[in-house]
């Protein structure tokens, strides 16, 4: 049985000093998952940047988490009218009905504040009016919002305004009369989801007469196969992130991925026309472009809902894009992105700069006014995915590992496993987590068609 030295993982060689290091006891366990994070971090830049930043352990297989959309609720505020309607003249009261864009009613509004009614009529002129909610009403129906208000004002006139089904409605504020009590309490609820662990399995065997037997070009045979084997089982995982769609079948868990899950979530729902800047619950945004169309002024365009305050994002987010991707943002020439539209239809140019980043890629930064992009290289993203550039809110996405009562299911190295009558050495690479992804409207989806 070969001897292996215990040191750390660097060159990914086992059965050198700096290699994966082994003892000869029998089924022995090993605790592999920072090390195997730290092998070759450019084939499996999502997995490394959720091992290094983003591991939040889990101690069930099912994992459970709150989605707080306060952020939200403070930056946005916003509804619709439910319906036409020709309000009464100021200073009276009036009875209108509310809802959101998703169809739901507008659980949170309370008496006292006061709304903005906002529409442009045929002439392409603001109409707005002011009115302040006196009752509301949300036990007929969970689709609308009932409410009784004093219409405060028309602009421009003081006799009836017309406003059309779906005007746009904007909480302003709150106003109460001298020597009023305290209001009535509303609450942004928090949302409950859940995604699953994946068991992830990588063996690696060779006969003993292989692994006596000195090789031309590569002297330890075992050591060449296990390296391999470890970024087989990190790129496996890599794959699983990106890709997955969580789910349960036959006794089997899969995991969520951030592409798939943007898929997933918002399929047949998702914003792709690049100019709705609006918030829809659980929505990401995805947006599909021919490369040669895809110029800076769109990409802004595309920036500003991506960053909207609203969506509840940060204003930074780490792009994974394709290796055509990453040429299309560097070309230079007649219609390049950089020579034809790096500068804006106003002249004005962005910053970007590229440099090895903290866990072993290359980064470049773009800086727009609407935020920051953290751009690295995938190269996973190939064949359907080669136009792909997803754009992660690293708060908002986290490795699981399952670890309970003294087990860690995190990537671990289990040594001997063949039957005792094998002549031959197999180990097993296992590793058990999942990703977790809250708040799906915080990440976003590009692709560039034909790059």
């Amino acid at each position: 049985m070969a001897n292996y030295n215990s040191g750390q993982v660097k060159s990914g060689t086992p059965g050198s000093q700096s290699g994966l290091t082994l003892s000869n006891a029998s089924r022995r366990l090993y605790d592999f998952s920072d090390r195997v994070a730290e092998l070759s971090p450019e084939e499996s830049p999502f997995f490394v940047y959720l091992s290094k930043v983003a591991k939040v352990p889990t101690s069930d297989s099912q994992f459970r988490f709150l989605e707080d959309r306060t952020k939200v609720a403070m930056t946005d505020r916003s509804f619709l009218l439910k319906g036409g309607i020709t309000l009464v003249a100021e200073g009276s009261d009036d009875t209108m009905v509310f809802d959101t864009a998703g169809g739901d009613g507008v659980d949170w509004l309370i008496p006292g504040m006061v709304v903005a009614i906002g529409d442009v009529d045929g002439n392409s002129v603001p109409t707005t009016a002011n009115v302040r909610i006196n009752s509301v009403d949300n036990s007929s129906s969970a689709t609308q919002t009932s409410v009784t208000c004093t219409v405060i004002s028309h602009v421009g006139t003081t006799s009836t305004l017309a406003l059309a089904d779906d005007s746009k409605c904007t909480v302003i504020g709150t106003s109460f009369e001298e020597g009023s009590g305290a209001p009535d309490v509303w609450s942004q609820k928090l949302d409950n989801d859940y995604g699953f662990t994946q068991i992830f399995k990588t063996a690696c065997e060779m006969s003993n007469t292989a692994r006596a037997t000195v090789y031309r070009g590569y002297a330890d045979e075992w050591a060449r196969i296990w390296n391999l084997k470890l970024r087989e089982h990190k790129v496996d995982i890599e794959r699983a992130m990106l890709f997955g769609q969580k789910g349960s079948a036959g006794g089997i868990q899969y995991t969520d991925g951030i592409v798939g899950m943007t898929i997933a979530e918002g399929y047949g729902n998702i914003v792709n026309d690049g100019t709705q800047v609006s918030y829809n619950e659980g929505v990401p945004y995805y947006k599909s472009n021919t490369a040669a169309e895809w110029s800076y002024d769109d990409m802004l365009s595309d920036f500003e809902v991506i960053f909207d305050p609203a969506r509840g994002g940060g204003s930074s987010k780490l792009a994974l894009a394709s290796l055509p991707v990453i040429s299309h943002f560097n070309k230079v020439g007649d219609g390049g992105f950089v020579d034809g539209s790096l500068a804006s239809s106003s002249g004005a140019a962005y910053n970007h700069n590229a440099s090895k980043g903290a866990f072993g890629h290359l980064v470049t930064k773009i800086d727009t006014i609407h935020g920051d992009i953290s751009l690295v290289k995938e190269p996973l993203f190939r064949g359907f995915a080669a136009g792909f550039m997803q754009m992660v809110d690293l708060d908002h996405v986290s490795y699981r590992p399952l670890v309970g009562n003294g087990v860690n299911r995190d990537t671990s190295i289990t040594t001997n496993v063949q039957q005792a009558d094998e002549d031959l050495r197999k180990d097993m690479i296992l590793t058990e987590a999942g990703l977790e992804v809250s708040l799906p409207e915080t990440h976003a989806l590009i692709n560039l068609e034909g790059v």
